[in-house]
């Protein structure tokens, strides 16, 4: 075998271990406040850490089993049957779906979930909240157009200071999923994917009419976008706020509400006062209360990307779709304008006090 051949052999097996290593990175798992379970049948693909549904069940007091008929993993909770299946990007909770980061995978004979569903939804399923901690953390550096788009995302979010003319001279909204990302799904059929598209679009109406200002949508109708359209309404030099729609669901039908998350404490700036996208939440927040919509509160949340730098930026989590008055406030024209009212004052009334500072 000469070199040229034995180079793509041995580099086409490094790449084999890569995309699929056991045993690198152990975790820990339990319900809060139990003792954790260490866990060692661990697979990382892409860097990020495959955990077998059977341990993680066992890691926090579960059981499930793997229906063969219907090719899906059951979980028995106290609400019912949760369902996973390896070819649904989505968690099942009685006639709900909730949408996962990431498919869960047969790796080695069983089926796994990533991190994020430890992070995201195992809290759903045993209704409080979990301890988890990777005892091995592995930061893989993306490299080609990951990176340059995590470079251009962080530049684009360092904005300069408003200027002259209009309070607000610009604003950015992106209606979350779209296309075969329907986001939650109600147990009516109900789509988070059409709730944001539509207060999107009302919001969008409200501002123009009322400010006369530019308002750049990542999405107009219903189709899925790449990451870069869905930044691409940053890209304008004259956005000055970022509001990203959601909804959200949960496993019971009580949790109700809307919910704004800024980004983490280690990307903010130091100083609070300075914090605008803190203060636009905050000002959304009073807004929606105002007009009687209930507000869960603001967070600040690594889960989340909302990226680095000062550009007020804020995700909102619209509402659940599993709760009767949030699904009848999302999809009626009239809640969906009032709503688009109660954001429309808030950012209207952080421009004004923001002119101030």
């Amino acid at each position: 075998m000469d070199s040229g051949h034995m180079f793509k052999l041995l580099y086409s097996l490094l790449l084999l271990l890569f995309l699929a290593t056991p045993g690198l990175a152990d975790v820990e798992l339990a319900p809060k406040g139990k003792p954790p379970l260490r866990l060692s049948d661990i697979y990382l693909s892409q860097g990020l850490p495959y955990i077998a549904v059977d341990d993680m069940l066992d890691a926090v007091s579960l059981r499930g089993h793997w229906d063969s008929v219907k090719h899906v993993y059951r979980i028995r909770t106290a609400r019912g049957w949760a369902e996973l299946s390896p070819g649904r990007q989505s968690l099942k909770i009685g006639k709900v779906f909730f949408p996962l980061k990431e498919k869960p995978r047969f790796i080695d004979g069983r089926l796994r979930v990533s991190e994020n569903f430890l992070l995201s939804q195992l809290s759903m399923l045993i209704e409080r909240p979990v301890y988890y901690r990777n005892l091995n953390p592995v930061r893989v550096e993306q490299g080609g157009d990951d990176s340059t788009l995590d470079r251009l995302f962080s530049f684009l979010l360092r904005k300069k200071h408003m200027v002259s003319g209009p309070r607000l001279r610009a604003v950015a909204i992106d209606a979350g999923h779209g296309g075969l990302d329907t986001g939650v799904i109600a147990a009516d059929g109900y789509k988070e994917k059409q709730a944001t598209l539509d207060l999107a679009s009302d919001l969008s109406k409200i501002l123009k009419m009322n400010l006369g200002i530019p308002i750049y949508l990542s999405r107009d109708d219903d189709y899925e976008l790449t990451p870069e359209q869905r930044i691409e309404p940053v890209t304008h030099e004259d956005v000055d706020a970022w509001l990203l729609l959601h909804a959200q669901g949960s496993f019971s039908s009580d949790a109700e509400g809307v919910a704004l998350f800024v980004r983490s404490p280690e990307d903010k700036i130091a100083d609070n006062r300075h914090d605008a996208s803190r203060r636009l939440a905050e000002e959304l927040a009073l807004s929606l209360a105002e007009v009687g919509i209930p507000v869960v509160g603001i967070f600040s949340s690594p889960l989340i990307q909302l990226g680095q730098g000062d550009l007020p930026t804020v995700l909102i989590e619209l509402g659940y779709l599993t709760n009767p008055t949030d699904l009848q406030r999302l999809r009626s024209p009239e809640g969906q304008k009032l709503l688009a009212r109660a954001l429309y004052l808030g950012l209207d009334n952080f421009s004004k006090k923001r002119k101030k500072d």
